[in-house]
């Protein structure tokens, strides 16, 4: 994912072409896979699923230490955001050429 880091605070200008920028190289697909990853060092450090860690975490009845993974917690709903973010697009671009075939 682009991350934006400035050694001195910039101008507004400069901050909102830094920004366009990052949209304009984002690749959800990029994005997914390196969440994954996070979440997977979270698992394995933790041990146990982001799904179940999730589910507790929102539940509020995770040990001290895990109910302040905000970290985990924000990757996790990130994650699933993204994927369906991917899963629509791919379901649109499955169905448009279908779509397309009708109208001809």
């Amino acid at each position: 994912m682009p991350e934006l880091i400035f050694d001195i605070l910039p101008s507004s200008e400069e901050f909102r072409r830094a920004v366009a920028q990052s949209i304009a190289m984002a690749n959800p697909v990029d994005d997914l896979l390196e969440l994954a990853g996070r979440l997977r060092e979270y698992e394995g450090k933790y041990g146990m699923s982001s799904a179940e860690f999730y589910r507790r975490y929102q539940a509020g009845v995770l040990d001290d230490e895990l109910q302040h993974c905000v970290e985990w917690a924000a990757a996790y709903d990130l994650f699933v955001k993204i994927r369906r973010l991917v899963e629509a697009s791919l379901m649109r671009a499955a169905i448009q050429p279908e779509l397309s075939e009708v109208t001809v």
